[in-house]
């Protein structure tokens, strides 16, 4: 019966309902399946206990029946015997086939199914009845263990065993068996053994444990629906709320939720317009003084171009007569006014830039371009001011063509703020230009061994109008605008500029671009590493530290450089290879431009201000 009832317990628990191995990532959801979980172990606890139980009162009641029958059944048998007047073997066991015929009829009601009878195994008498049942099957239930427990006890006294009965449908019930000991005449002592079923016993407990489960499980179905009912009710508000921060923050200043009610619920949406308002307060507050400063800039900026047309022409009109001046110092007031006002009309135009940045009234003209050809470029237009620095330009160059998609005029502006910079800081020594490309973008990195930068002024070198040192010589002009504009310029091009430094160790500053842009002239996407570090190679270890990010995407491979090609313009005769490469250390000379290539020598390029073409 114990064995009939675990494996009732086994079926019932694995026909419950179990959730999905995976589930939603809303609360209402895990709310639901934790109540689901714990439900299942309730009534998987439930089924235990009141199966257990039932099933314990059921077997205790029905067992005491069974051996109280048992018992009269077996005195019953023993009267007969000793009234029995046989003489003979035959006679004797005539009496005891009618016996346990008698018994298995008479004991049916009560649920016995059989009757065995078998001479005991202390008996020595010479007169032998043979083994009695009235099923031969029912022989093997009667274990050894059973045999040695009835053959101890005294006439009269019962012994039992819990056994599992074959029934017609081949299934296993449950049973027991009683047994105790008789006298035969003449045959001496023979055990007695009744085989009861307890099947309706075993249906009675299937019934209770069916009915527990199936409450169990509407119970669960109860408390499931009842879980997403009131998640639901109490998540839809936190939804909606969720919903409104989101378009809150991405611009939709005037959303607003329902209040209902004086519950937490409606606290948190009245805290949240309450938010809400005073955001889209501060916001419209800052967007009006931002419009405002917007338009106070490119207004003076406009105003002041006017004017300053006029005094540039007169300025370059004093300038170019300077020489007829016979008062030195009024020559030399000359040259500082045409000085200042260039430096003045670049201010200005520095600040219109920065106005149709901020408007975001900015468009891109794109088209195909090697970006060694600007770069030359720049050098080209900047020779005037590379050769008055004093400082020698390492320019390398890739073998192959290093095309992109870029704003030709932007990208330009970009290269000649950064070697113009160089050229401020370098304090006349060499600088390295570097051009690269891979599959997914191009790089240019401008590397100088100047005064460097301290991390502090990393942070903020892009910062408008910032200067390190305000109070250096600039040789050069500068509006403290350059850098931010070509921030601006790389970040329309969905590019990148970084900046390192350390003092005494110079700076580096790269520039990387994809090499496509997106549709009709949109921002593109750097999609993997770029093809240069920021970091120079001949940095000393305590300078390696993270630059300042102004990237969209981060990390860049170092590529390894081809042979630098014989740029258009500079047309430089190629060497023969076995001739050694001089370093650039000693062949540099002041204000000259060297390229690099593999197998050659740095040829050491003078750049006439006039005409923008290079010359041996």
């Amino acid at each position: 019966m114990s064995s009939r009832h675990s494996g009732r317990h086994t079926s019932e628990d694995n026909g419950s309902p179990s959730p999905a191995p995976a589930v939603g990532r809303s609360l209402s959801t895990r709310m639901a399946t934790l109540a689901t979980l714990n439900g299942a172990v309730i009534i998987v606890v439930l089924l235990i206990l009141v199966t257990a139980q039932i099933r314990d009162e059921v077997f205790a009641g029905r067992r005491d029946v069974i051996l109280a029958d048992a018992g009269q059944r077996v005195l019953a048998a023993q009267a007969e015997f000793d009234s029995a007047t046989a003489t003979t073997p035959d006679e004797v066991a005539a009496v005891a086939r009618g016996q346990v015929r008698q018994i298995k009829e008479s004991a049916s009601g009560a649920g016995a199914v059989g009757v065995v009878m078998e001479r005991s195994s202390t008996e020595t008498s010479a007169a032998v009845v043979n083994d009695l049942s009235t099923d031969p099957n029912l022989s093997a239930l009667i274990t050894p263990e059973l045999v040695a427990q009835v053959e101890a006890e005294q006439k009269g006294g019962l012994k039992w065993q819990s056994v599992a009965l074959v029934g017609a449908d081949g299934e296993s019930d449950p049973g027991i068996v009683v047994g105790s000991p008789v006298t035969l005449p003449m045959a001496g002592r023979y055990d007695l053994y009744l085989v009861y079923s307890l099947a309706p016993e075993q249906r009675v407990i299937d019934g209770a444990a069916r009915a527990v489960a199936l409450a169990g499980i509407g119970f669960v179905l109860i408390l499931i629906l009842g879980v997403w009912a009131l998640t639901w009710r109490v998540l839809i508000p936190v939804k909606r709320t969720s919903l409104a921060a989101e378009r809150l923050a991405a611009g939709m200043l005037s959303e607003r939720l329902d209040e209902h009610g004086n519950d937490e619920l409606a606290a948190l949406a009245r805290s949240f317009n309450k938010m809400a308002a005073s955001l889209e307060s501060q916001i419209e507050r800052y967007v009006l003084l931002s419009k405002v400063q917007r338009l106070f800039v490119s207004d003076v900026s406009h105003e002041l171009r006017t004017p300053l047309t006029t005094i540039q022409a007169a300025a370059e009109q004093i300038y170019d007569c300077r020489d007829e001046i016979p008062d030195p110092l009024v020559r030399r007031s000359s040259e500082l006014l045409y000085d200042q006002v260039d430096r003045l009309q670049a201010m200005l135009t520095d600040l219109l830039e920065i106005s149709r940045i901020d408007s975001g009234h900015v468009e891109l003209r794109p088209r195909r371009t090697d970006m060694r050809e600007v770069v030359t470029s720049v050098l080209e237009i900047n020779a005037f001011h590379v050769t008055g620095s004093g400082a020698q330009i390492r320019l390398h160059l890739p073998d192959e063509p290093v095309v992109a998609q870029i704003d030709v005029r932007r990208v330009e502006r970009i290269i000649r703020n950064l070697v113009i910079n160089a050229l401020e800081h370098a304090e006349s020594k060499p600088i390295d230009i570097t051009v690269a490309g891979n599959e997914q973008a191009v790089a240019v990195r401008v590397r100088d061994h100047g005064v460097g930068m301290s991390p502090d002024v990393v942070s903020k070198v892009f910062d408008r109008f910032f200067r390190a040192d305000a109070s250096r010589k600039r040789t050069l002009g500068g509006t403290g605008l350059g850098l931010s504009i070509s921030l601006e310029d790389a970040h329309l091009h969905g590019g990148t500029l970084t900046a390192w430094g350390w003092p005494s160790e110079g700076a580096s500053f790269l520039l990387t671009l994809p090499r496509e842009l997106g549709p009709e002239g949109t921002a593109g996407h750097l999609n993997g590493p770029g093809p240069l570090e920021l970091v120079p190679e001949d940095a000393p270890s305590v300078a390696r530290t993270p630059p300042r990010s102004t990237a969209r995407t981060e990390g860049a491979s170092r590529a390894v450089l081809g042979p630098a090609p014989v740029s258009r313009r500079s047309r430089v005769r190629d060497h023969d290879s076995s001739s050694p490469a001089t370093a650039p250390e000693e062949t540099a000379t002041p204000g000259h431009i060297t390229i690099l290539g593999p197998g050659q020598a740095p040829s050491a390029m003078t750049p006439d201000s006039t005409t923008g073409r290079w010359r041996r």
